[in-house]
């Protein structure tokens, strides 16, 4: 898909390769309308005209600041209704094939609910029903509290009115099968990229004239026939027809299509089907974030081969970012045993491509599943709401240590508090006696940011959050806490309004907890990384901090392993390419730390100022904007209570095929460490300045 400016202009260029009138003429002609009508109550015509408005939306210059994200005044939402798998499957590429900008969501009760509250947010022009409603369309409009068009009907592809409407014109058509599975999926991804419909057919006798009526409907140009779609396409000869045998030519039509390199991988397993599986939605994910569909083995174990294996072709070596679109049967997690001895997991769950041993985490990973597929749709659309009411998107709370009990993880928690105000969110942070379930009820449904650092068992338990009904504000959700990501622990929050939710399956100490959180948050508000990225940042922070452990503390280190089972553990179910918004920092913000290179040179500026000193307890910190906490007590502190605070880096270097950076520094040698990873040619760089160092330091780098 070609960003927004980009698909401007070549729409408008490929209007006018097709004829002189202008598009919105032409449109106004064929449906009879007026152009800038006022709001009336809904009529049918009116409604398929604004299905083609994303063509008069670009034309006209409407658009979003999101990339193809149509904030304009028409904003359309298709609602599917009993749509089968191939139907949910076909349907995405048909939105995706003409790159209408709409909302896709599917009608299920048990999410309604949720669905009502993002519409009366959202505002839509009206709901376009796509399939089979027992409703009519009046219940519908009451139910949805929005203008209903007649329900558009859906035998394997689209009513020829709606077909028409996403698709005025089309020079190619894609023909597949719909079996097997992974064939079909790759076969809607390419539809999409080659923003042409997408036909399935079944092996049987009404194929050849399905085939004849879209001929006859397009002025078809060229046909591409997937796999065994070849045989109802051999009696054309007046077309070209482009045969694609298997899922491995098909992959490789899309890489050649695409007019950037993709940055993000989307795994699907498709033998997930008997469990209403989230397959069915990964080509229309894969095309939201312009990124290449791949298939696992049908046990799903096999991820890491897959990813290693395509980011060696040309078009993905770039890839940043790998979404599974699985729920935990489809795509298993990953089992290690407990780095840390005598602890009372034997095992440590975590997702595929974690890495082994001290290797840097490399991709950002995230996890979009629930067992109800409209929750998973309304989790892609909600991120949509910020852009309609920006003011709302800067709210974060903090509950940290509800009860008492964890002076030192509520030290780490004020500290990520004055990070989150300094950075701009208006931040409630309520730390132990003053948190209760009364404030945090009042306050919940209304916040960008929730993080929860203390017992689940509080949260579940005493206050029952996850059986609260209140809607929820477009949020990021943080569990830091043990045994916190399970599915009826978490999928609560992402069916009442959450984008995401983090946290661990398995125990953690409150102390790596807090650190984790503090790292995550800070690469979040500071370099501005995605959900996923900033997971990732965390987690090679605290590889670092255990190496950093055992370069200054050796054999006296306490508690090893405890950092590292930090990074593997702690989980996104959620999009990782996703970003929060960026409210402006306050007029008195404190300046951040940040690394610049300058030739062969690292230097990481220290700012003059500091937070205030935080206290709890016997534990007190003073740390600078961005920087880090872990724990590390400052040597010669009788009482134990002082902690370092540390400097932490992500740095990109210009890449140098086949060899290798090596770093040096004036500091202490005991005082750092660093971690390069080489398929990013990005270097993380973690160290523990003396209490009287100032300005800024410095690193060296050669290359071998």
């Amino acid at each position: 898909m070609l960003p927004l400016d980009e698909a401007s202009a070549s729409h408008v260029r490929w209007h006018r390769r097709r004829g002189p009138e202008p598009p919105r003429r032409m449109f106004e002609k064929r449906f009879k309308i007026v152009a800038h009508r006022p709001r009336r109550p809904f009529l049918l015509v009116p409604c398929i005209a604004a299905l083609v408005a994303p063509g008069l939306a670009l034309v006209e210059g409407h658009g979003s600041r999101s990339g193809w994200l149509w904030d304009g005044p028409e904003r359309i939402v298709f609602l599917g209704g009993n749509l089968d798998d191939e139907g949910i499957i076909s349907f995405g590429a048909a939105l995706a094939g003409s790159r209408h900008p709409g909302v896709f969501l599917l009608d299920s009760p048990r999410s309604r609910q949720y669905t009502q509250a993002f519409l009366r947010e959202f505002g839509p022009r009206c709901i376009v029903p796509v399939g089979a409603f027992t409703e009519k369309e009046s219940t519908l409009e009451k139910s949805y509290q929005a203008e209903a068009v007649a329900a558009q009907p859906w035998t394997g592809q689209p009513g020829d009115e709606l077909w028409k409407s996403l698709f005025p014109r089309a020079t190619r058509l894609v023909v597949a099968p719909a079996t097997p599975r992974s064939l079909l999926l790759q076969s809607a991804c390419l539809a999409g990229v080659l923003h042409a419909p997408l036909l399935v057919v079944h092996d049987r006798a009404e194929d050849r004239d399905r085939l004849d009526r879209c001929r006859k409907q397009w002025a078809l140009k060229e046909i591409v026939a997937v796999g065994d779609a070849a045989e109802p396409c051999r009696h054309v000869v007046d077309l070209r027809v482009r045969r694609l045998p298997d899922e491995a030519s098909v992959v490789t039509a899309c890489l050649k299509a695409r007019k950037t390199p993709a940055r993000t991988l989307v795994l699907a397993n498709p033998a997930d089907r008997q469990r209403h599986g989230m397959s069915v939605l990964a080509p229309w994910i894969a095309w939201q974030r312009q990124a290449q569909l791949l298939c696992t083995s049908e046990d799903g174990s096999n991820v890491e081969t897959v990813v290693e294996e395509a980011v060696e072709r040309p078009g993905l070596k770039q890839v940043d970012s790998v979404v599974l679109a699985a729920d935990l049967r489809a795509i298993p997690m990953q089992r290690r045993p407990n780095p840390l001895p005598g602890g009372k997991d034997a095992f440590i769950e975590m997702e595929p491509l974690t890495p082994a041993n001290d290797e840097p985490f490399s991709f950002s990973v995230g996890r979009v599943f629930h067992d109800d597929l409209n929750v998973t749709a309304l989790m892609l659309a909600r991120p949509r709401l910020w852009d309609v009411n920006p003011a709302s998107a800067n709210k974060a709370i903090l509950v940290s240590n509800p009860g008492g009990g964890l002076p030192l993880l509520e030290t780490f928690s004020r500290n990520t508090a004055q990070e989150l105000k300094n950075a701009g969110y208006q931040t409630t942070a309520l730390f132990g006696s003053k948190a209760s379930e009364a404030s945090l009820r009042k306050l919940l449904s209304q916040q960008t940011i929730f993080l929860w650092e203390g017992h689940h068992s509080t949260l579940v338990r005493e206050y029952e959050v996850p059986q609260w009904t209140e809607p929820l504000r477009p949020s990021l959700v943080f569990l830091q806490s043990c045994l916190a990501l399970t599915e009826e622990k978490a999928h609560p929050f992402l069916r009442k309004g959450a984008i995401g939710v983090i946290g661990s399956s398995t125990r953690t100490y409150s102390a790596s907890g807090g650190a984790f959180a503090l790292a995550y948050f800070d690469a979040l508000l500071y370099d501005r990384q995605s959900l996923g990225g900033s997971l990732r940042q965390a987690k090679n922070f605290m590889m670092a901090f255990s190496r950093l452990k055992d370069k200054r503390l050796a054999e006296k280190s306490k508690l090893r392993g405890a950092s590292t089972r930090s990074a593997w553990a702690f989980t996104l179910w959620g999009d990782p390419t996703q970003s929060l918004p960026h409210p402006a920092a306050p007029s008195a913000s404190l300046p951040r730390i940040h690394a610049e290179v300058h030739g062969n040179a690292i230097r990481i500026a220290l700012p003059p100022a500091r937070h205030a000193k935080s206290t709890t307890g016997r534990y007190e910190a003073q740390m600078w904007a961005n920087a880090r906490l872990g724990g590390l007590l400052r040597v010669g502190d009788e009482d134990g209570r002082s902690l370092v605070p540390l400097v932490f880096a992500e740095v990109p270097l210009k890449a140098r095929p086949g060899r290798t950076p090596r770093f040096t520094s004036r500091l202490a040698g005991k005082r750092w460490v660093s971690c390069y990873d080489a398929r990013r040619s990005c270097v993380y760089i973690l160290a523990a300045p003396r209490a009287d160092h100032r300005d800024e330091l410095r690193f060296h780098v050669s290359w071998n």
